[in-house]
């Protein structure tokens, strides 16, 4: 763990874990790691954090500040660091028949959005229903388990991480950049394209690339596949892109 500690604006692969801390045990909200429990131990795939950009959490971009590759950490949050207090004037009351105008069938646990905030019923009774405009985590401390796998140096791969940011699940073996000038090469497997939106995805990362790397003025986007695996990536990228679309939810960091 030699070098200087990360510092606002470094590209960071980060490996992280959130569980808000409640009366029966830890309860695991969002991470990294894999999804198919102990028998895949050591198996993840780190996110990229860019310090300072504000997708996660203020006080975990702080306690990630200042760490160094290879170095882990783990924190408890207090709520106002977190999700927030509860507040009582975010539950209230509203006539079961004007969420039925809404098209909305009153029933316990249903999530509903009016007025730009999302809320969930959490009773219905006697014309009547209930719903809290809290975040689900309000009130509640969390434990954030911190590992900073890779401080990324090179503008390439800092490029390559901001791709496989909006298209998850591509190989990182499978895509490269070259950078001469102002102009960034990219080569990527056609499977890119089997992702669902992939046009409003490129969008994004090309977005992301004026933000970050304003030298840069000119993309070449280079379709590069290797003979008969075309097909299997494709319906692998597919995959992951049906997979991150239903995931994002309420326990983003």
């Amino acid at each position: 763990m030699s070098g200087q500690g990360a510092a606002k604006g470094d590209f960071l692969l980060v490996d992280y874990t959130l569980s808000v801390l409640e009366e029966t045990g830890e309860r695991v909200i969002v991470t990294t790691s894999s999804e198919r429990g102990e028998e895949a131990a050591g198996e993840s795939e780190p996110e990229l954090v860019i310090l300072g950009e504000g997708r996660l959490l203020q006080a975990i971009e702080e306690a990630l500040s200042g760490m160094k590759e290879g170095e882990a950490r783990e924190i408890v949050l207090e709520p106002r660091d977190a999700f927030g207090e509860r507040d009582p004037r975010n539950v209230i009351i509203l006539p079961a028949k004007e969420l039925s105008s809404r098209g909305v069938v009153p029933r316990v646990g249903v999530e509903i959005e009016m007025e730009g905030r999302r809320g969930r019923i959490i009773r219905v009774g006697a014309g009547r229903v209930t719903v809290d405009f809290n975040n689900p985590y309000a009130g509640k401390k969390v434990k954030a388990k911190l590992a900073v796998r890779k401080v990324l140096r090179e503008d390439s791969e800092k490029i390559v991480e901001l791709l496989r940011r909006w298209f998850r699940g591509l190989p990182r073996e499978r895509v490269s950049v070259s950078l001469q000038g102002n102009t960034a090469e990219i080569k990527v497997p056609l499977a890119i394209f089997a992702y669902s939106n992939a046009h409003i995805l490129l969008s994004g990362f090309i977005r992301d690339l004026e933000k970050y790397f304003s030298g840069i003025t000119v993309i070449r986007l280079v379709e590069e596949e290797r003979i008969g695996k075309a097909e299997g990536e494709a319906q692998a990228a597919q995959s992951q892109s049906e997979k991150a679309s239903s995931s994002g939810g309420e326990a983003s960091a």
